[in-house]
């Protein structure tokens, strides 16, 4: 990892190289949005990274968290992480910025991946899961209801529930909040 640009270095990377370039959404009305792949809820984002304000061809990037994030430092901070990934892909994309100094040999990578792997236990079956109280999505609806003005909140009552257990179909009722909430 000592040899990873990190985002905060693509951005001066850009600022250095661009000084005109901005970063956006890829689509203004539409900057994030929800994917189910094989029942895992995920929030994609797309961003543009644009080298000047008459920039025809921005670099685009494209990053997903699952939601909710699998981690105490990942959850509740999706749509963040997921933004601020797209935007150092899309840095990358304009070619403003590299992922890494220099390059791996096949040796390095090798001695990585070998430094990375987790010691060998005895690997026994977990015991049965407990069913989860509650879909996956559920923790980003909880975040975003909180911002509705009070009309949307309303509508969204009467569309799918006033309590989390109402809630029929939550991947729906997340899709709708993310067009009804700012994401910034």
């Amino acid at each position: 990892m000592k040899d990873y640009v990190d985002v905060a270095e693509r951005l001066r990377d850009l600022r250095a190289k661009h000084p005109e370039g901005s970063i956006q959404p890829a689509d203004l009305a539409k900057p994030y949005w929800l994917e189910v792949i094989d029942g895992q809820t995920y929030l994609v984002y797309a961003a543009a990274c644009y080298r000047s304000p008459d920039d025809m061809r921005p670099g685009i990037g494209l990053a997903w968290e699952p939601v909710p994030g699998k981690t105490s430092f990942t959850r509740g901070s999706e749509l963040m992480n997921a933004e601020t990934s797209a935007w150092g892909r899309a840095i990358v994309a304009t070619l403003a910025a590299d992922t890494k100094r220099g390059v791996a040999s096949a040796q390095e990578v090798d001695t990585a991946r070998r430094n990375n792997e987790p010691p060998k236990r005895d690997v026994r079956p977990a015991p049965k899961a407990a069913p989860k109280p509650e879909h996956e999505a559920m923790p980003l609806i909880k975040e975003l209801v909180k911002k509705l003005d009070p009309e949307s909140k309303r509508l969204f009552t009467e569309k799918f529930g006033s309590k989390p257990g109402e809630i029929a179909d939550p991947t729906e009722a997340a899709r709708w909040l993310t067009t009804q909430v700012e994401p910034f």
